[in-house]
């Protein structure tokens, strides 16, 4: 599967979207179609921005944008959300449901759930501050390699245990 997301510099600026089930293999391919056409085309206020994206697991999407040479600006990142929005409506899945949560069971297996049903795995010691979660509110890329696939305990998640 093409990787352009791998070629950013570390320092480069990240949007992950989460999906709110598993994509097809066919839908990884529209999405990737549409997003190599989008990614090379994609400017802020006339300028190029060097981009790149990257499909992980059929459930996320993660663009990112070096923005060393120009910053992404409030219509580049409305156009790649336009982008995105389509490419739900297209598919018939949310990218934007921030109360999905992707974590990794107690066999290591990936699994969505509502916050509703996080918290419940929480009262019922399913859910510890070792599961392994996705924190996708990473900026940099460097934060994306290093910390998106982490620990409750590590991420924004561990909120969620005063909640429950």
């Amino acid at each position: 599967m093409h990787d352009s997301f791998s070629l950013l510099p570390p320092y480069s600026r990240v949007w992950i979207f989460q999906t709110d089930r598993f994509l097809t293999d066919s839908e990884c391919r529209e999405i990737q179609l549409r997003l190599n056409e989008f990614i090379p085309n994609w400017a802020s206020h006339g300028n190029g921005l060097n981009g790149g994206f990257k499909l992980e697991k059929n459930l996320f999407v993660i663009v990112g944008v070096d923005e060393s040479q120009s910053m992404a600006s409030g219509c580049s990142i409305d156009s790649l959300t336009r982008v995105i929005k389509e490419l739900g409506m297209s598919l018939n899945v949310d990218f934007f449901n921030r109360l999905a949560i992707a974590y990794e069971n107690q066999q290591g297996k990936l699994e969505i759930v509502s916050m509703t049903a996080f918290k419940a795995l929480i009262n019922s010691n399913q859910v510890n501050y070792d599961t392994i979660v996705f924190n996708n509110l990473v900026a940099s890329k460097e934060e994306f390699d290093q910390k998106w696939r982490t620990n409750v305990g590590q991420s924004w998640h561990a909120n969620l245990f005063q909640l429950a």
